[in-house]
């Protein structure tokens, strides 16, 4: 990529939407580095040499899972001086055989660059989800499970915290406000 923000878009594009094979793989050798990594809440690649090939064999995965895929970046963050975007991402992932229809999961991706030769290539890209939007990609229906759960888990958060406060445990104390006429 010659300018990372303008770029970016179009570079997820080819990653997440090619309709043909030979142009998917060559968007993941000409944007990644040949040792890059990849962090998914669903798989890991490990930076090291020639790993590449199983971020391409991750991407392909993906369109082989889902190939109507939509995807679209809400926002852009381009840190020039650490070299390092942040990407709003909102995907429309349809597993090929299922039959639920696909709900929008939305992420924070942060894809780490490197210079070369006057070109930015990835060499981390890290994508982030919230639990339920996880559950929203893979298995839709799972979405209200999930967000209960969640919902669930901070009830007990609160009832814990308030219990723990009663006895002494990490209990702030009380807030003075003063009105001014």
């Amino acid at each position: 990529m010659q300018d990372p923000d303008k770029d970016i878009s179009h570079v997820v594009a080819l990653l997440t939407t090619s309709a043909h094979p030979g142009a998917h793989k060559a968007a993941v050798e000409r944007f990644f580095t040949s040792d890059a990594g990849l962090k998914h809440p669903l798989c890991v690649v490990t930076r090291g040499p020639n790993s590449r090939c199983e971020i391409l064999g991750a991407y392909q995965w993906y369109r082989i899972l889902s190939p109507r895929a939509v995807v679209e970046v809400k926002e852009i963050v381009y840190n020039r001086r650490k070299n390092v975007l942040f990407l709003e991402v909102v995907q429309r992932f349809r597993v090929r055989w299922s039959p639920f229809p696909p709900i929008p999961a939305r992420s924070i991706v942060r894809l780490d660059l490197e210079e070369r030769d006057g070109l930015h290539y990835i060499v981390l890209e890290e994508d982030l989800f919230h639990p339920v939007d996880v559950a929203a990609l893979v298995i839709p229906p799972l979405k209200p499970f999930v967000s209960l759960a969640l919902r669930a888990s901070n009830f007990v958060h609160y009832i814990g915290a308030g219990i723990a406060q009663n006895v002494g445990v990490w209990k702030p104390e009380p807030v003075r406000t003063t009105v001014t006429a």
